[in-house]
């Protein structure tokens, strides 16, 4: 054994585990598959790696996703947590599922920023994710990313142009489960704060926005975020870095958009148990060089 080779290994794996919190079980699983190989009297170290291991299981054993920063305080806690849908185009190794398309944009300093949009017009297009055949009552997840171009909010709905949950009822996102679909989260979008119809439902409290504006099937399970500071109506075509879409953080001061449901992690118990798998799906009603979303985290956990 080489300890240094070890020691390097151990922090690589809690730095790890600090930027994907999906990997706790696994190094739990890798920890106990390792300790008594390690523990032999072959091994010089053998005593030492042992107790090493040992305070780093007891650790990740009581540890919860909430103090991994999965979850907020009293939803998502706990552990068995298993991870369905995952993106993260900040890595640079990931690609767009297949119904998306890539888009990169100039962002802060001369960054550039790489996210997923959906490919055609007035539509929905879906990213599928296999539970494999798993039983669960419980969801919890997130989706943050930027505005690009003119949204609207549930105004599809609003206007009746798509009533259903299988059209493009709002202009943001969707997590769905089964067939037929049943809704789990809504991340709607909207770039006025003046215009009814168009407008979400927690934003600009003077305007008294009618209950009606949010489809049933919706309910009160959705996020909605005015994502292009100043929060007016904001032309088309252009990507708006600044503003982290559906992350609980600036809102206007007459807005309830960043305590309402609490962004960025939704959650759910369902009132029975399911294998349904899972859709994450990107909805618009109008063509995709006037609105669109840049999907830039997708994650979705199942217990």
């Amino acid at each position: 054994y080489n300890m240094r080779y070890i020691v390097l290994f151990l922090f690589a794996s809690l730095l790890q585990l600090r930027l994907d919190p999906s990997l706790q079980q696994n190094l739990l699983h890798t920890l106990n598959a390792t300790v008594v190989r390690d523990t032999t009297t072959t091994c010089p170290y053998g005593a030492l790696l042992y107790n090493v291991t040992s305070q780093i299981r007891s650790i990740l054993s009581n540890v919860s996703l909430d103090n991994l920063g999965v979850g907020r305080p009293g939803h998502c806690g706990g552990v068995n947590w298993t991870r369905v849908a995952y993106l993260n185009m900040t890595d640079l190794n990931q690609t767009c599922p297949a119904n998306w398309t890539l888009v990169t944009y100039p962002g802060n300093s001369g960054t550039t920023l790489r996210a997923c949009q959906r490919k055609n017009g007035a539509s929905c297009d879906v990213a599928y994710y296999s539970v494999k055949g798993q039983r669960y009552t419980q969801i919890c997840g997130r989706i943050v990313g930027n505005l690009y171009g003119q949204t609207e909010a549930f105004n599809s709905y609003v206007t009746k142009s798509a009533v259903s949950i299988n059209s493009y009822y709002l202009d943001g996102m969707d997590i769905t489960r089964g067939n037929p679909r049943q809704q789990v989260w809504s991340f709607a979008s909207s770039t006025s704060r003046m215009t009814l119809a168009y407008i979400c439902p927690c934003s600009n409290r003077s305007l008294n926005i009618p209950t009606t504006n949010v489809p049933t099937f919706v309910g009160s399970n959705y996020f909605c975020d005015c994502g292009a500071p100043p929060y007016t109506t904001e032309p088309a075509g252009k990507h708006y870095y600044s503003h982290i879409m559906w992350s609980g953080t600036d809102c206007p001061p007459d807005s309830t958009c960043c305590s309402f449901n609490t962004p960025p992690w939704f959650w759910r118990v369902l009132p029975n148990s399911t294998t349904d798998d899972i859709e994450v799906r990107q909805c618009a009603n109008n063509v995709v060089t006037d609105e669109n979303i840049d999907a830039i985290i997708v994650e979705v956990y199942i217990k």
